[in-house]
């Protein structure tokens, strides 16, 4: 999978505060507690935040340590991760005026390797009545009280991890869940050492272990499915979506077919659970046109011979991701790094890779015949519950494999799914059939990594440079308002991981997009 990024910026991390008059109701009353807020849904379901923002109206605007969690909520308090100083620290900021309320290290510890376009700090703490629970791939968790008391800490051996930890840690009853899947093997094993665990909140004691012996590591954080016939724990994982009994632990069903490495966190409505992975590459449709591909690379045909050597990928090339833009933009390909040393090697690395028979050419042949190429296929599913072992035949109520994005996670919200891609292309999918309702642009192109979040009849979206879009919750396709922070920020990051979301608070909403070098642009609402 290739990683996305357009440009550097300052390592400057900032949380913005855009102030609005007038009353608005509170948020969902499970509040957002964890990453996604309730049950990882990104709804809030009594929210009223503002449709039409205005940035003249900024309330509090304050630096804030590099990381790459998002942020979650107590009733006063917006509890963050950063890195400060070379040491993982978890923040509390006061939502009145912005002011960090207490800054907490993590024990000093080797900070684990993570892709470039990671961070150490990329877990999303959980808020629970008087705790925080922070999980950092470098050390484990770590639970202080919402005045920065630190309760209980419980070191974790770092999983080896393909890009980084990144999955957040959620709350079931007394238990803290934590998913840690691995690419490391057991001891004389080629079986892996993932596991799920869960440790009692009160002092960090493990509960219960499952293992996963078949798994390897993964990026989506999981959630708690409650339907008609009892409450499972479902893991979305390489290769497949697995259900496992909350009393026993034991796996009761899968669905294989997704992606090696899958990102997005299921959301389930109305007895049915959803959930999303696009191809390995990054692929959102089975069925692609390959030809305007080919035609954005040979652009750089310089000699006309209808193929492209190693030394014509000069200027703009990359990869093509948007074909029809034109090279340059910031929506039309793969963004490669500035430094020029660390650019050749991701173009020897690319030519290499497409260039199978060695013989120093990419042809129109050889450039598809790589793109067809990968594991797993483009994923949107339905599925009932009351499945027993592999239930793709049985318990699948329907499939989608169009439009599927690479990171954001699908948002249910009225009996509908909405899904938003690279370019600022948004779908909706009527959730009972499956059946594509509208496929759109919006005025906004470029990357997105943050998940759509739903509230006040209203579904919020933000660009990766910092345009946000409210659509209204309709079948028909209706752009309500759009707003640009006037803060482009971009993202390098391995599109497997959840590296930013949009969040809607009590009284008004929060977005969170960042850039390579991990600065957090936040903007609160109120």
């Amino acid at each position: 999978m290739f990683p996305l990024a357009l440009r550097r910026m300052k390592p400057a991390a900032v949380i913005l505060g855009i102030a609005f008059a007038g009353a608005l109701g509170q948020a969902h009353s499970d509040g957002w507690n964890q990453f996604r807020g309730p049950n990882g849904s990104g709804v809030a379901k009594d929210g009223r935040p503002p449709v039409e923002l205005d940035a003249a109206r900024l309330a509090w605007k304050i630096a804030l340590p590099p990381g790459l969690s998002s942020p979650v909520l107590s009733h006063k308090r917006v509890f963050l991760t950063g890195l400060a100083k070379g040491r993982l620290v978890t923040l509390a900021v006061d939502k009145a005026d912005g002011k960090i309320a207490w800054q907490r290290p993590a024990p000093k510890v080797e900070l684990e390797k993570v892709h470039k376009a990671s961070h150490p700090a990329a877990p999303s703490v959980l808020v629970a009545q008087n705790r925080v629970f922070t999980y950092f791939g470098s050390y484990g968790l770590i639970c202080h009280d919402h005045d920065g008391r630190e309760l209980w800490k419980k070191p974790i051996p770092t999983p080896k991890s393909l890009y980084g930890m990144s999955t957040s840690p959620i709350l079931h009853g007394e238990h803290l869940i934590l998913v840690l899947d691995n690419d490391a093997n057991l001891p004389g094993s080629r079986l892996s050492q993932s596991k799920i665990v869960a440790f009692d909140k009160t002092n960090g004691e493990i509960a219960w272990e499952i293992h996963r012996p078949f798994h390897r590591s993964g990026w989506s954080t999981p959630m708690v499915w409650e339907h008609s016939e009892g409450t499972e724990l479902v893991v979305l994982g390489n290769d497949r979506i697995s259900g496992y009994d909350m009393k026993t632990g034991t796996q009761k069903w899968f669905v294989p077919g997704f992606s090696r490495e899958t990102i997005s966190t299921p959301v389930a409505g109305k007895n049915i659970l959803y959930a999303s992975s696009s191809k390995l590459g990054g692929g959102a449709d089975i069925r692609v046109d390959l030809l305007p591909f080919w035609e954005a690379v040979n652009r750089f045909d310089q000699n006309g011979d209808g193929k492209i050597e190693r030394k014509e990928m000069t200027g703009h090339f990359t990869f093509p991701i948007r074909p029809e833009l034109p090279p340059g933009h910031p929506g039309f390909g793969i963004p490669l790094p500035e430094d020029k040393r660390r650019r050749q090697e991701r173009l020897d690395g690319m030519f290499r890779g497409t260039d199978r028979n060695r013989d120093g050419f990419w042809s129109r042949e050889e450039f598809m015949s790589n793109m067809r190429g990968g594991r797993g296929k483009p994923l949107l599913i339905a599925i009932r519950p009351g499945g027993q072992g592999d239930i793709p035949d049985t318990h699948l109520k329907w499939e989608l494999n169009r439009s599927i994005p690479e990171i954001p996670s699908p948002l249910l919200y009225d009996n509908l799914i909405y899904m938003v891609r690279n370019g600022g292309l948004l779908v909706a999918v009527d959730a009972t059939n499956g059946k594509l309702l509208h496929r759109e642009r919006l005025n906004a192109p470029g990357q997105y990594s943050a998940s759509p979040v739903a509230a006040n009849d209203h579904i919020y979206l933000s660009s990766n440079r910092g345009v946000i879009t409210t659509v209204k919750v309709d079948k028909e396709f209706r752009i309500t308002h759009q707003h640009d922070l006037n803060d482009p920020v971009f993202v390098e990051a391995a599109v497997q991981l959840p590296v930013s979301t949009c969040l809607i608070l009590e009284s008004g909403i929060i977005v969170i997009p960042h850039h390579e070098l991990f600065t957090i642009s936040l903007s609160f609402i109120r």
